[in-house]
């Protein structure tokens, strides 16, 4: 394995995971919806997956992503912190604000987030478990 491959398969480091954890706690705000939350607890479970089953290029982007929406609410009139030093109703509410931009970058990164996001979030035991996962029987056509 050369350099390149062996730092790009590097482990979160314990603020990325932080980090991670905190950005699926702004997106998916299940609690408003009467869903369960994510449960942390798992999250270990998810940066485990993450780190042993993705391409040589994951990790790398996601740290990149990471990093990026760490220090962009700087440059935003009326956040001018990092991502994580706002409290959770900011740090959803820059989302938000991320996703409306015109820019094709500002906007991926929110929606690449998003969509890990939710993969972890209906991966996680404890969400499925709360929802009824038996397939849907409709009666035939025709009857009530």
């Amino acid at each position: 394995m050369s350099v390149v491959e062996t730092v790009a398969r590097l482990p979160l480091l314990p603020h990325e995971r932080a980090w991670l954890e905190r950005i699926f706690e702004a997106m998916l705000p299940a609690e408003t919806a009467g869903l369960p939350t994510f449960d942390a607890s798992r999250h270990a479970d998810l940066c485990r997956t993450l780190e042993e089953a993705t391409g040589a290029t994951f990790l790398p982007g996601l740290r990149v992503m990471l990093h990026a929406l760490a220090v962009l609410p700087l440059g935003y009139a009326g956040y001018r912190r990092t991502f994580f030093a706002l409290p959770v109703d900011g740090r959803r509410a820059f989302l938000a604000e991320l996703a409306r931009e015109p820019g094709y970058l500002p906007r991926q990164l929110v929606a690449a987030l998003k969509i890990l996001a939710c993969f972890a979030y209906f991966e996680s035991p404890f969400v499925r478990a709360n929802f009824d996962l038996r397939p849907v029987t409709r009666a035939p056509m025709g009857r009530p």
